[in-house]
């Protein structure tokens, strides 16, 4: 039996990681159209800062691929 339960968890698995790379890409795609609405720099607050540095550190090194506020250089600061 847990010969049957192996293939359709990495099936559920992979299907779930399909469909969070999906988000990702529209997410990405929806921050580049509305920056091109924003002229100049974007400043954040502390505690956006807080936020985001919260949430990037979980990411890891992945954080590079998805950053566009800042530089990773900045970021890993």
């Amino acid at each position: 039996m847990a010969k049957i339960f192996h293939p359709l968890l990495a099936l559920i698995a992979s299907a779930t990681d399909r469909e969070l790379a999906k988000n990702v890409e529209y997410l990405k795609a929806e921050n580049k159209i509305l920056r091109a609405r924003i002229p100049g720099q974007i400043h954040t607050t502390a505690g956006e800062r807080q936020t985001l540095i919260k949430l990037g550190k979980g990411i890891g090194r992945a954080i590079e691929e998805l950053i566009t506020i800042v530089t990773p250089t900045t970021f890993f600061r």
